[in-house]
């Protein structure tokens, strides 16, 4: 099945996590004339867990170990970013809030 290809985890990154509590994941949309209205909802969220990811997101990408692609829908170019510090998550959470 080609989600499941797409969401498992390449075998090069070895011990690195996505889909993990302690995951961190940044929602950063490309904001435009063709933003649609459920990128635009995530984009309100901003911050997702590791855990929320394959549920939110049921056809994304792993690009490397800090991007995944979105793929929220055909020709979606928004892009999930990691978060590699905590001090960066609560500092982003202030911003939202």
């Amino acid at each position: 099945m080609v989600v499941d290809a797409l969401q498992r985890k390449p075998e090069e990154y070895g011990t690195q996590t996505f889909f993990g509590r302690y995951d961190f994941w940044i929602y950063l949309p490309v904001y435009d004339e063709k933003l649609c209205p459920k990128c635009e909802t995530h984009a309100r969220t901003l911050v997702f867990r590791g855990t929320e990811l394959r549920r939110t997101f049921p056809y994304l990408e792993i690009v490397d170990e800090n991007l995944i692609m979105a793929n929220v829908h055909p020709n979606c170019r928004c892009e999930l970013l990691r978060i590699t510090e905590l001090e960066q998550y609560e500092r982003l959470k202030e911003k939202a809030a």
